[in-house]
Formats: C-alpha cells, sequence, structure tokens
C-alpha cells in the first residue's frame, strides 16, 4: 500500500497505532487498522488501488479482498475493507485485518512521520519496516478518551492507562477531546463526565481484553481504571468555553465550538 501510495492519504491512529509506533511488544494485540483521511476521496477508487497492490504476493504473502470484503457505513462518515491473507504456513487464506478509514473530519494537530517500534523479528524481514504518517500522539489519545466515552471496550481504558501516568499537556487534551467527540456529543460528554464511566469496573469485557495482551501479563481492572481515574481527573475541570458549550441544551453555540477547536496549543493549519 506505501508503494502504491495509498498512505500518503491517509494518517495511523488506533490502538494497533499505539502498539507499533508508540509502545512496542508491551502494548496489547489487535488486527484492526485505523486511519483518519488526509483529503477528499472517493473510497472505491482506493480499494481497486488496493486490490491491483494484492495482485502479487508481497514477499510470500498473498493478500485479497473478498466481494463482500469492504464496507461503508450508512452515514457514509467512514469506510472500511477487511483484507485476507495467506502463506505458506497458513494456506486457507481465511487470516483477515480489519481496515477502517474515517471521514469524520480532519486532523487537528500537525502529523508526526514514525518509525515503527524495534521488534526481534524485524532482523529476519526481507524488507526494511516503512515509516508511517500518524496524527499527533496526544490527538490519538484524545479520540481514545471520545471513543471510551461512547463504548465500554476494555482495550479502550487499557490503552488510556498506558499514558496515564505519562506528562500531558492537559488543555490540550481537553479542546481535542470535545472537538474531537463531535458538535453532537460535545455537551453530553461535558456535562456528563466521562470518568463516570469508570464508576463501575463490571461494564468492561476483561476476558476480552486477556485475549490481547502476553498470557504472562496480569490484567488488574481496578489499577487500571484508577490509573485512568487519576491521571485523567484534569478533564473534569471545565474552562468558560467548555461551560458554556456543557450549559447548550440546544446545541445552537456553533461560534463556541469552533473557537474551542480553533484555539487549541498546536492547531494544524
Amino acid at each position: 500500500m506505501a508503494e502504491r501510495g495509498i498512505l500518503d492519504k491517509l494518517a495511523f491512529k488506533g490502538g494497533t497505532c499505539l502498539r507499533k509506533m508508540f509502545i512496542g511488544s508491551g502494548g496489547r494485540f489487535s488486527t484492526d487498522l485505523d486511519f483518519t483521511r488526509l483529503e477528499e476521496h472517493d473510497h472505491e477508487e482506493i480499494i481497486l488501488d488496493m486490490m491491483g497492490a494484492f495482485e502479487h504476493p508481497f514477499h510470500g504473502i498473498q493478500f485479497s479482498i473478498r466481494d463482500d470484503g469492504y464496507f461503508q457505513t450508512q452515514d457514509g462518515l467512514s469506510w472500511g475493507v477487511n483484507p485476507t491473507y495467506a502463506h505458506s504456513w497458513n494456506p486457507g487464506g481465511q487470516s483477515e485485518i480489519r481496515l477502517q478509514v474515517s471521514r469524520r473530519e480532519f486532523p487537528t494537530l500537525p502529523l508526526s512521520r514514525n518509525a515503527q517500534c524495534p521488534q526481534n523479528y524485524f532482523r529476519h524481514l526481507p524488507f526494511t519496516p516503512i515509516d508511517i504518517t500518524c496524527l499527533a500522539l496526544p490527538e490519538i489519545i484524545a479520540e481514545k478518551i471520545r471513543a471510551c466515552y461512547q463504548r465500554s471496550k476494555a482495550s479502550d481504558i487499557y490503552d488510556l492507562s498506558v499514558f496515564a501516568t505519562r506528562p500531558l499537556d492537559q488543555r490540550s487534551f481537553a479542546g481535542l477531546s470535545c472537538s474531537n467527540s463531535g458538535r453532537r456529543t460535545t455537551r453530553s460528554f461535558l456535562k456528563h463526565s466521562w470518568l463516570g464511566k469508570f464508576a463501575d469496573i463490571n461494564d468492561f469485557d476483561w476476558e476480552d481484553l486477556r485475549q490481547l495482551v502476553r498470557q504472562t501479563q496480569a490484567i488488574q481492572p481496578d489499577r487500571i481504571t484508577a490509573a485512568c481515574l487519576q491521571g485523567y481527573a484534569f478533564l473534569a475541570e471545565h474552562d468558560p468555553a467548555e461551560r458554556v458549550l456543557a450549559d447548550d441544551l440546544h446545541q445552537r453555540d456553533h461560534a463556541t465550538w469552533r473557537m474551542l477547536r480553533n484555539n487549541l496549543p498546536t492547531s494544524r493549519t
């Protein structure tokens, strides 16, 4: 895909991005590849480009896209493909990767071009792992915060816990979390603090998370939620603009929402 220029139109994000580009082997496993668009595009053209890229094996791995292996959401805000792959010790071709591209908005912060975290198996590869364009780390985490507010996946809170004890630009994260929530959910996000999601650890599927980490790695829900509650407590403290949005019952104050988004300390121009 990189050789075909497909990745030039996208920015990597999500849990797999955190593991591959920022955390390394200590992160959780995932087969989801999440991206944000960098420009307007016809998703069908990109899928055709992918099919062209997959016509020939890549170092012994044959990728393909089934007739039912791609989709666009009903609202048109995202699309994706589920390529299957086969190789000498997995010839069936039933294994698949889930790739999804968001069209909800363009990146807010300047992008980063990152090398992949070194892995022991890299030295055995017949090619050099490429650098990949990613969302800025604060924006990736802000999207995780938004996702954790909107759903109850243990993988989201686990990802957040990894960064909960690290230094954060608090005002950037607060503004990003609100702007990345989208206009329709910003008021709810602010009015009903997402920190309340951690009140009951039984809301999360911890067994599902255990399948995504090393068998020797203990999953301690109490410690994970406590780390997030402490590390992201600043999100419950709203500045004047955020309080205006929290009280905007009919979501009509578009100017304040745009100001909050545009006044981030390192906004992308």
